[in-house]
């Protein structure tokens, strides 16, 4: 079976995630791990608009749906034919806002059939009470978060942790297969050990899920 990992470039740290990446491709053979193009996180990534949560920061822009329609129609199947493969399956692994446009993706289309989310920003407005209400179209999550994430000075950031409790439960009660981790450290790191162990979760699901 062939699998292609499909990874957002993540702010500023595109190197480093160059680099994983290539790593990745070495450690797990049976995953081709692909570094999607760098986008506009607070607006391609979220979605729905949103009033900034910093102080000097920009609003969210809530282009996740054009965003979406883009990687269906152009940016995946360009990634792909440069590849020289249909994958049977395709997976997602976000960090951060990253992870939110994830696990709403799963709502939206069955592009992905295994989802991680490390660090999700499951705090965005809204966001828990309208994934509750959603039907989910992936087959199988893992979803991580840092031990002392919800110690953010920012009050908007403060509920991450019943915000991705309240996710988790929305899976939970659909018996959508999942797996979901408590990892060392804040929002921010350590990020790498965090996305390997998520490209393992997926590996490592049976088939039908986790």
């Amino acid at each position: 079976m062939k699998t292609a990992c499909y990874i957002p470039a993540l702010e500023g740290e595109s190197a480093l995630l160059e680099g994983w990446v290539a790593d990745a491709a070495r450690r797990f053979p049976d995953v081709t791990p692909v570094l999607l193009p760098p986008v506009d996180w607070n607006d391609d990534l979220t979605p729905w608009p949103a009033a900034p949560i910093f102080r000097k920061g920009k609003s969210f822009g809530g282009k996740a749906s054009s965003y979406l329609q883009q990687l269906e129609q152009r940016i995946i199947p360009l990634l792909e034919a440069d590849l020289g493969f249909a994958p049977d399956q395709r997976w997602f692994i976000g960090i951060s806002l990253a992870g939110l446009f994830g696990v709403w993706a799963s709502a939206r289309t069955g592009l992905f059939q295994r989802i991680a989310a490390v660090s999700g920003s499951f705090w965005y407005p809204g966001f828990p009470a309208w994934f509750a209400g959603q039907t989910i179209r992936a087959d199988a999550f893992y979803i991580s978060l840092g031990n002392r994430e919800a110690q953010s000075k920012n009050p908007h950031l403060q509920s991450i942790e019943e915000d991705t409790a309240a996710v988790v439960d929305s899976l939970r009660i659909r018996d959508i297969p999942l797996t979901f981790e408590w990892t060392e450290g804040t929002h921010f790191g350590p990020i790498l050990p965090r996305l390997d162990k998520a490209l393992a979760a997926l590996r490592d699901a049976p088939a039908g899920g986790l």
